[in-house]
């Protein structure tokens, strides 16, 4: 099977990295399906990082009540989509990276996949956060030709970072944080050592406004079987 290409991550004040290669395909005898993968934003004024997918086998990714994984974290603290595309790489997934910039809210990202797995996953983070994503779990693909699944995009928050929701503690987009002011690396003083659990979305106890709260659900993934 050949490898799934994955697009160059460019986004300006909030990462300054480039997205990792994703994995060559294990061994199956299952045959190759080919899928159209959408992603939609539906929040109001959140905005997402490029969402990480992968197709795999029964596993878990994530889960409530489980402790995050350091790929999980290093996207719901700082939007370092390469770090969890390198962690799904290393478990042999087939894995990719949705999009090339942020998915503002309303907006979508396509895009094509083959593979012979069966279920996938998704990860995003929600930027404006100390600690928040949008996941799918473990969800099946489509089945039949020219089937089409539609799963929501459920709002977590990774147990790792206290939600100060200051502007100094989450990355430095220039949509959500004040002049510059951020960062996108881990604060050890601000760590919860928690596990996952539904996010409560914006408290309003810092520089975040209403504006950019959420609720339960954040968005969509659409699957349409299309090889």
């Amino acid at each position: 099977m050949k490898r799934i290409g994955i697009v160059a991550l460019a986004v300006a004040s909030l990462l300054a990295v480039l997205v990792g290669t994703g994995t060559e395909a294990h061994a199956s005898e299952r045959a190759d399906r080919t899928y159209r993968v959408t992603v939609t934003n539906t929040t109001d004024g959140q905005y997402f990082t490029p969402a990480n997918f992968a197709a795999h086998g029964r596993d878990r990714i994530f889960g409530y009540g489980r402790t995050a994984s350091e790929g999980i974290q290093a996207v719901a603290e700082n939007g370092a989509v390469p770090v969890l595309d390198a962690e799904f790489a290393a478990a042999g997934y087939d894995n990719a990276v949705i999009g090339d910039a942020p998915i503002q809210h309303g907006q979508s990202a396509t895009f094509e996949v083959t593979t012979n797995e069966r279920r996938f996953s998704l990860v995003t983070m929600l930027i404006c956060t100390n600690d928040g994503f949008g996941g799918v779990n473990s969800r099946r693909l489509p089945a039949r030709m020219g089937e089409v699944t539609n799963d929501v995009i459920r709002s977590y928050d990774a147990g790792t970072e206290i939600n100060t929701e200051r502007n100094a503690d989450i990355v430095p987009a220039p949509f959500c944080a004040g002049d510059g002011e951020g960062t996108g690396e881990t604060n050890p003083d601000l760590a919860e050592n928690g596990r996952i659990r539904g996010h409560r979305g914006i408290q309003g106890n810092g520089d975040l406004g209403d504006n950019f709260d959420f609720g339960r659900f954040v968005g969509n993934v659409t699957i349409e079987r299309i090889g």
